[in-house]
């Protein structure tokens, strides 16, 4: 079965393709853009996995830790499971998901399961490279310290902060097919001065793990 790497975004794609077409040559690999934000992403990855019907998917590129002593600038990390945040009612410390207003994601139809708002990445273990646990994909980045300090006292698992994990997680449960979210940390959660990211090297990183699990059985995380 053929492998479907979805890259969020140009600059993304740009600085990770060449290097793994390189050190990966495999004609069995598609590579392409799923779009910034959830909204796009779920959308084009079910496009895209209709077109290909992929065996598996990798989604890579950046994102940013909530915690540096955990998830350091530079480091390239794998998720176990991802949520949704900013669906629902209101805003920021009046913001009500939809998990508490008890509505689903998606509420199930012609076979398909019922979906909230944590996905958790059915095959994920991999012998020898480790998982961080909980990405959260916002509708929105956090814009300072404020912002990254509310989202983690609502989900104090979240390793990372990324916009585009939860909708190509959807689009992948919805198909069936088998999903890896790997994330090069580029920043601080909250930190929007560009000065202080590392996109390079957080991307580097990215595709070095990206080359480990690619050639490698994904077993469930319950196996």
């Amino acid at each position: 079965m053929s492998d479907l790497i979805l890259v969020p975004t140009a600059l993304e794609r740009d600085r990770l393709v060449p290097r793994l077409v390189e050190e990966s040559p495999d004609s069995n690999v598609a590579f392409q853009l799923c779009g910034f934000g959830a909204i796009a992403a779920a959308a084009r990855s079910a496009a895209l996995i209709a077109r290909y019907r992929p065996g598996r998917v990798l989604l890579i590129g950046i994102a940013g830790s909530y915690d540096l002593e955990r998830v350091p600038v530079g480091s390239a990390v794998r998720f176990d499971q991802v949520a949704c945040h900013g669906i629902g009612v209101g805003s920021g410390t009046h913001f009500i998901s939809a998990a508490q207003l008890g509505w689903q994601q998606f509420s199930g139809g012609d076979a398909q399961p019922e979906i909230g708002d944590l996905i958790t990445l059915d095959s994920t273990f991999v012998s020898g490279v480790r998982s961080a646990g909980l990405l959260l994909t916002c509708c929105a980045a956090s814009a300072d310290t404020v912002d990254a300090e509310e989202r983690r006292s609502r989900f104090p698992d979240a390793a990372a902060e990324d916009m585009e994990g939860y909708g190509v997680a959807l689009a992948c449960l919805l198909a069936g097919v088998p999903l890896q979210i790997v994330r090069g940390i580029s920043n601080q959660v909250g930190d929007r001065d560009p000065r202080h990211w590392q996109i390079d090297q957080a991307l580097r990183a990215a595709a070095d793990m990206a080359l480990t699990l690619m050639p490698r059985a994904w077993l469930p995380s319950s196996s």
